[in-house]
């Protein structure tokens, strides 16, 4: 997927540095280059203040891990588009987030 001008794709985690450096790894001997930052919320505290922890990874080995979401910011903060999932096999499609990211573009 192509962003438009001035866009940017950014994924937060709480896997560390080293396991997205080994997923990033993984799927680019798969044929899926991955370009954008995979960045470590470490503590989970970006995750918590979106409200996004899943709870049925409370206690457990994977606490932090968010509900599957898609978020789109535009350039003043402002949340203008967001998608949460329990499962990470429901995602938009990426026409619809090309078309959101291009409307916002035109503004």
């Amino acid at each position: 997927m192509k962003l438009p001008k001035d866009s940017e794709l950014w994924a937060v985690s709480v896997e560390s540095s080293e396991a997205s450096a080994e997923f990033k790894k993984r799927n680019a001997n798969k044929g899926f280059s991955i370009t954008f930052p995979l960045l470590w919320d470490k503590d989970h505290a970006i995750i918590d203040a979106f409200g996004l922890t899943d709870p049925r990874y409370n206690r457990h080995k994977y606490e932090g891990i968010p509900y599957a979401t898609t978020h789109i910011i535009d350039k003043n903060g402002q949340i203008r588009f967001s998608h949460v999932a329990l499962t990470y096999s429901i995602r938009p499609s990426n026409e619809k987030i090309l078309s959101i990211l291009s409307m916002l573009n035109k503004n």
